[in-house]
């Protein structure tokens, strides 16, 4: 009698903490691609972290600059998915349980940015200003009295521990989530969906709150003298725009590697295309009423921020995330038609999540060149090094399970589904 033998994998828990259900998936929901699927963007992925390696070594206040823009961009992502399946759940969506895995699957990198998280934490000193303890005593020449203002709030300590809760929440929400949505594979029970609603139902306003501080501590306090109430709208905002585009993509790959075909329609790709230039408009929206609250108001230790952002040849890079974040992406995706049109879409898709990437760069980068605007490569390395890594471990954990939630009761109707 032939016997299979399990092979302990411990290091691919931070990639996939739950048995392989492939074989139990119907012929039409298991992922037929190969491991160049996940291979390919590892290598790349690698690559890129090899050329940030060479710019540690050169200038490490570059490097840690450039891999918090990287980092932060994989990491709004992850927050995208987050709140897309859990709104998902708490509306009863009939539309998108056919393209609800992606996001699903995505939002289990919380344990792996976690890790991937250590090099922001060596080099905060090289970040964050308010870590300087120069800058907290009366007695020195340094002193300053703003930021020793705000250190009850931002120290090192503290700025730690609300890390680990922040992701310690993420990953509790998106675990039961995650687990909920494999067992409904396996068991078709009934009562899960209804556990999934209550477990959304804990994990969007705690998301809200989390990702609201988490936003601001991890890139509003790069200038701790600046301040915005709506940052995190304003992140979450270009986070939930994201998403829409890198599901639409990952659903392209997938059809054109034979997957899915009649599974995901073009009524599906409208409505993330809907999403998409919903978000599109609602991000400019925000990014407008922070600027103009904080030019009505004309106070110094707020009007910093744009003014360093307006001068030094910065203000060409504004110019740049204004047209291609909103302008060219709002006239392209206007008609009804340009949702449906897949090249053009894919090509806005991509686009919006280089001009994602970019909106992270023009928040950190002044902040670093503040007397002469430039881009480095590392920059670019560490974005392609880093999402590289972060897309092969998808892909990787996309391929161990059904890539679509087949015993969700609303399945048929998102099979089904015609938009009208």
């Amino acid at each position: 009698m032939s016997q299979t033998v399990k092979r302990s994998k411990p290091l691919l828990w931070l990639i996939d903490p739950f048995e392989s259900t492939a074989s139990q998936a119907d012929a039409a929901y298991r992922f037929s691609g190969s491991k160049m699927a996940w291979m390919l963007p590892l290598v790349v992925g690698i690559a890129g972290l090899l050329v940030s390696a060479v710019g540690w070594a050169m200038d490490s206040q570059q490097f840690y600059f450039s891999y918090l823009m990287g980092w932060s961009f994989c990491l709004s992502l992850t927050l995208g998915g987050y709140f897309f399946v859990v709104i998902q759940h708490l509306t009863k969506a009939r539309w998108s349980p056919v393209i609800r895995r992606v996001p699903e699957v995505l939002m289990w990198s919380f344990p792996l940015l976690a890790v991937l998280a250590i090099p922001i934490i060596l080099g905060m000193h090289d970040l964050y200003h308010w870590t300087h303890h120069d800058l907290l005593d009366p007695a020195s020449e340094h002193y300053d009295p703003v930021i020793a203002g705000k250190a009850g709030y931002l120290n090192t300590p503290f700025f730690l521990a609300r890390m680990a809760f922040y992701f310690l929440a993420w990953t509790f929400v998106s675990f039961r989530l995650y687990k909920l949505s494999i067992q409904q594979d396996l068991t078709a029970d009934p009562s899960i969906a209804s556990k999934q609603r209550t477990i959304s139902a804990i994990g969007l306003p705690l998301g809200a709150i989390t990702v609201a501080f988490a936003s601001m501590d991890l890139l509003m306090s790069l200038d701790p003298h600046w301040f915005s109430t709506i940052f995190g709208i304003y992140f979450f905002a270009g986070a939930f725009m994201s998403i829409m585009a890198f599901m639409a993509l990952v659903f392209m790959v997938l059809q054109r590697m034979g997957m899915l075909k009649s599974a995901v329609k073009l009524d599906h790709y409208q409505d993330l295309g809907k999403f998409l230039f919903a978000f599109i408009v609602f991000w400019a929206y925000i990014a407008f009423s922070q600027y103009m609250l904080i030019w009505f108001g004309n106070l110094p230790e707020e009007t910093v921020f744009y003014r360093h952002r307006l001068e030094h040849g910065w203000e060409t890079y504004s110019a740049i995330l204004l047209m291609g974040h909103f302008v060219i992406p709002f006239f392209l995706l206007i008609g009804r038609w340009a949702k449906r049109t897949l090249p053009l879409l894919g090509f806005i898709c991509v686009w919006m999540l280089v001009m994602h990437w970019f909106d992270f760069f023009w928040i950190a980068a002044p902040i670093l060149h503040g007397e002469h605007a430039s881009m480095s490569i590392f920059d670019i390395a560490a974005f392609v090094g880093l999402f590289g890594v972060f897309s092969a471990a998808f892909m990787y954990r996309l391929s161990r399970h059904a890539i679509v939630p087949e015993n969700d009761p609303r399945l048929a109707k998102s099979l089904s589904f015609i938009n009208s």
